[in-house]
């Protein structure tokens, strides 16, 4: 499953521009818009490419939080990990080595979200975690776009993916934050407003 170095001069393109067409690349690669799409389409069904969005972080003003965890074992991180997969303010979660051996970057849109972001509903505040270690400050030099998906959808509207409730939360109650985005509940202005969402079609019954 490995890259030419075309399919690497490939990825580069899109990088820079995920908008070119196929003839575009194809010119810049010397090669037909038809090998172009076949390689893409390869490199998605090997998992190795998708395609996607990212948003400038400076300009929609997105703070960032970055959060060292040690767990008491692997089992912990994994349920750590399947938990919170479809956090919407989780940009990245990784297994590392050394002193921690979970390195979570999640993003907040102030600094009331941003505070339960790292204690309320956060992830090193789940059974089995040892310690750990919290940093935050504002979007990034590098890279500037980050991919955050800002209309996430959920099928329990009440319930974040994680599990909690917010209705249920002190702080939201007492409007010190803005509430998970994929809820009913939300408040804020970073993510698409739940009033706003396109609704999920449902089909016809036969």
């Amino acid at each position: 499953m490995g890259l030419d170095n075309i399919d690497k001069k490939l990825i580069s393109t899109l990088l820079r521009d995920g908008r070119k067409s196929l003839s575009e690349i194809g010119r810049e690669l010397g090669m037909s818009h038809v090998a172009v799409g076949k390689r893409m389409d390869k490199m998605v069904r090997d998992g190795i490419l998708r395609v996607t969005a990212a948003v400038n972080a400076e300009k929609l003003d997105i703070k960032m939080l970055f959060m060292a965890i040690e767990t008491e074992n692997t089992e912990v991180a994994e349920q750590i990990l399947e938990k919170y997969h479809d956090c919407p303010r989780l940009i990245m979660l990784a297994p590392v080595t050394g002193r921690y051996n979970l390195f979570a970057v999640m993003v907040a849109e102030d600094t009331w979200s941003l505070e339960s972001t790292m204690g309320t509903c956060s992830l090193r505040t789940e059974p089995g975690v040892r310690r750990s270690e919290t940093w935050f400050g504002n979007a990034p030099l590098v890279p500037t776009h980050l991919p955050l998906d800002l209309s996430p959808t959920c099928e329990d509207k009440t319930t974040a993916p994680c599990g909690r409730n917010c209705g249920e939360c002190k702080r939201y109650v007492a409007e010190k934050c803005v509430g998970c985005p994929p809820t009913s509940f939300y408040k804020g202005t970073l993510w698409a407003s739940p009033k706003t969402r396109p609704r999920r079609r449902v089909g016809k019954k036969s």
